[in-house]
């Protein structure tokens, strides 16, 4: 973050702040009061919802309880309907009068005291149905099947407790018009044997809460079934868009009689905007005031900031190795003016030392180098000294002073220290050394092919990296001479470049393994102290670490394989003579 803008946050931050807390804090004040007032208005419309919807209910509970009662000569109709339970016991046309006359003289009243019931019917287990009704909707259709139906099966399964339809027009009555039905298990007292089922035929209408609703264009009330899901009452064929929204507020209760559910959602959004105007104004004025704030500490940081800015465009436009100094405020007797002073004399003393900087690193490198090559294979010289003891054990032949003589050119060329270069010729009488040696070891089960034109053979090249890419190629490429048996070296230039190839007919690398070294190639190498680099191979990594530090990115080691076939790793090197 630049200056200027800490500064003009620092500003403004200081200057708008308060400001901004106790605005906040007189809106919240403010939209608490208001809401406070919106839950006490909306708490009374939910709780005038609840009792109108449960006192109409209760009339339904009452309603369905009285066929519970005895009348006055003792008998009632629980005790009627146990003639009707047996279906293979058929009451005689007498018992059927007299239960019909009973069960109308009993739903007259009550379908003369509460309006919404059109009709009330008793299914008996036997087949026979007792109704009475006012004819508001009609009455049971002729040949209902009503013991297979869902809503008889469903009160047979709530065992006592009552049964609520959804509100809709059902086609097991006469009528059409939109209904809601309740049904409920009449019992035996003393047997607890379900005699029949009674249902009560209501107006749709009657879980209406418009006369409760004060508000209905802020308030959804609705009356559901937790058990179907089914909607028996709502004010809104399909909820408003805002009431979806994060201004609403959601009271729910279960009614008087289960499953249903009284649910009310307020739209505190709509209902609070005719107290917003206050809320507005507050909202204004803070605004006014916090953008003449910013506007101030715009200007301020400005000012504050341009000698400062200038040095920092300054000092980020450097390049190269020389830095160039600034004349600019120097004549201030302020900060300002010591800061441009100081960074002038920074800037002297910054162009020596990288000078002598340069000089250390090149230092370094040399030093580095040094230490890269000395790593020898110390498991090559055991193997060798290892197979030059065993020959002489076994046999008494001339391979011993081959073997020796090839040991001690090797030597003397590793420890030759004239140069760090060697021409392409010298390096690889190196590798012939080494071939030798090995040849005599694996009984000439390999060959080295040199594919290499005269022209190149007196380019100077880093010495000691082809005789470890052989010496790779054997031990991992022909794996001991078990897999493959020819290593091919070849040279071209191309795009300026002497490429030199290793290549080996071996068992070669699967994907996972060539992309982990070809990983391991690109990473830079690091050193722990000078001229030491981490443990680490010191094959295929040192040779390219060598040749990066050398002659820079860009030149190195590329290895290229295919399983079971061949390997090829590629030196990149720029063309010396």
């Amino acid at each position: 973050m630049k200056l200027r803008t800490k500064i003009f946050l620092m500003f403004s931050i200081l200057a708008t702040v308060p400001l901004i807390f106790f605005t906040v804090f007189c809106y919240q004040r403010y939209i608490q009061t208001t809401y406070e007032r919106m839950d006490v208005i909306s708490s009374h419309l939910f709780e005038n919802a609840q009792n109108a919807t449960n006192e109409t209910l209760n009339s339904i509970r009452q309603t369905a309880g009285t066929f519970n009662f005895y009348y006055d000569d003792g008998s009632s109709i629980i005790g009627d309907l146990k003639k009707f339970k047996d279906i293979n016991t058929v009451p005689d046309s007498y018992e059927y009068f007299k239960m019909s006359k009973n069960f109308k003289r009993t739903c007259q009243n009550l379908l003369y005291s509460n309006e919404d019931i059109y009709g009330i019917y008793i299914f008996t287990p036997s087949g026979y149905i007792f109704n009475c009704t006012n004819g508001e909707n009609g009455t049971i259709q002729s040949n209902y099947d009503f013991q297979n139906a869902d809503w008889y099966q469903d009160t047979l399964n709530l065992d006592g407790a009552m049964y609520v339809s959804s509100n809709d027009v059902h086609d097991c009555f006469t009528g059409d018009r939109q209904t809601i039905f309740f049904t409920q298990c009449l019992k035996d007292i003393y047997t607890h044997e379900v005699v029949g089922v009674l249902m009560l035929d209501c107006d749709a209408d009657m879980l209406d809460l418009s006369a409760v609703n004060t508000m209905p264009d802020v308030t959804l009330l609705t009356i559901d079934n937790t058990d179907t899901n089914a909607v028996l009452y709502t004010n809104y064929n399909e909820v408003p868009a805002n009431f979806t929204s994060d201004g609403i507020k959601t009271q729910e209760t279960e009614l008087n009689l289960a499953p249903l559910r009284l649910t009310m959602v307020m739209d505190y959004a709509n209902l609070s905007k005719e107290f917003n105007v206050t809320g507005i104004l507050i909202i204004v004025i803070c605004v006014a005031c916090i953008v003449g704030y910013i506007l101030f500490a715009y200007i301020i940081s400005r000012y504050m900031v341009r000698p400062i800015e200038h040095l920092s465009r300054k000092m980020s436009s450097q390049s190269g190795h020389a830095l160039i100094q600034s004349t600019r405020y120097l004549n201030r007797t302020d900060e300002i003016g010591t800061l441009y002073n100081e960074y002038n004399a920074m800037v002297e003393s910054l162009n020596s030392a990288v000078k002598q900087d340069y000089q250390d690193k090149l230092v370094l490198l040399d030093a580095q180098m040094k230490s890269l090559e000395a790593r020898i294979n110390s498991h090559f010289l055991f193997n060798t000294l290892e197979a030059i003891n065993s020959i002489a054990e076994l046999e008494d032949n001339e391979t011993i002073a081959v073997m020796s003589l090839a040991l001690g050119n090797m030597f003397r060329y590793t420890l030759k220290t004239q140069s760090e270069l060697v021409t392409v010729q010298d390096e690889l009488g190196h590798v012939n050394d080494y071939v030798t040696i090995q040849q005599i070891r694996f009984d000439n089960r390999f060959h080295l092919d040199l594919d290499i034109p005269d022209e190149y053979l007196d380019n100077k090249v880093l010495k000691l990296i082809l005789q470890p890419l052989v010496e790779n190629a054997l031990y991992h490429g022909l794996n001991y001479c078990t897999t493959g048996d020819t290593i091919t070296i070849r040279a071209h230039v191309e795009n300026g470049c002497l490429l030199l190839d290793v290549h080996d007919n071996g068992q070669g690398m699967d994907e996972e393994t060539l992309a982990a070294l070809q990983k391991s190639l690109s990473e830079e190498a690091s050193f722990t102290e000078l001229g030491h680099r981490n443990k680490q191979s010191i094959g295929l990594k040192n040779i390219h670490s060598r040749i990066e530090l050398y002659y820079g990115h860009g030149y190195g080691l590329t290895v290229t394989s295919k399983q079971g076939e061949w390997t090829n790793v590629q030196i990149r090197l720029p063309v010396l003579k």
